[in-house]
């Protein structure tokens, strides 16, 4: 059995390195596609190649990004996400206005790029092989919960994700077998919010 994947709480240094939205695409598209030369996510963002790299480097100096070892050469610089699972709350910034606004950026760009990645996966979804298509699944669940239960049923679906982060960990991205697999789970209460005492 490997080692847990370490945990990283987003703090507000880090989080003005991040809430940058060319910073959050490159991030994410690190995390769910792998390993990428600054070149190759320009061309992917439709960005020159000194921007990513700059944003690049800045990702670095923040711990959000580290040069792959196990790809490129001395001419080209592979870049990857750090093994860390991120973990940020909106409540952490909310007595800072700068630090509040700059989550505020992050949560939009994350939620952009999320259902951005959904939307093209359904687009292109015919074009998978039957296996692929008869694996993926999309639910939607309803339940009468109260707050305690809430952050407990959020805590079961993080633990869930990490022990599979466990099992899968020190897969190689160029081996044919696997796809990165993206898990989306939100969980958010319905309807209007109770009234305050």
């Amino acid at each position: 059995m490997t080692a847990p994947r370490p945990v990283r709480r987003v703090d507000r240094q880090a989080l003005q390195g991040l809430a940058h939205p060319l910073r959050v695409q490159l991030y994410d598209l690190l995390v769910s596609e792998g390993s990428a030369t600054a070149s190759e996510l320009g061309r992917r963002l439709g960005e020159s190649s000194g921007s990513t790299s700059y944003h690049l480097r800045q990702l670095e100096r923040h711990g959000f990004v580290e040069t792959d070892p196990t790809r490129g050469t001395g001419r080209e610089r592979w870049w990857r996400a750090t093994a860390a699972d991120l973990r940020t709350r909106g409540a952490d910034f909310e007595d800072d206005p700068s630090a509040a606004e700059a989550y505020r950026l992050l949560d939009a760009e994350w939620a952009r790029t999320r259902r951005g990645r959904h939307e093209a996966w359904r687009a292109a979804r015919r074009e998978w092989p039957t296996g692929w298509r008869e694996a993926g699944g999309e639910t939607t669940g309803h339940l009468l919960l109260d707050v305690e239960e809430t952050a407990e049923l959020v805590a079961d679906v993080v633990a869930l994700l990490s022990a599979w982060s466990e099992r899968t960990d020190g897969r190689r991205e160029d081996d044919p077998r696997y796809r990165s697999v993206e898990i989306q789970a939100n969980v958010f209460p319905n309807g209007r919010p109770p009234a305050q005492p």
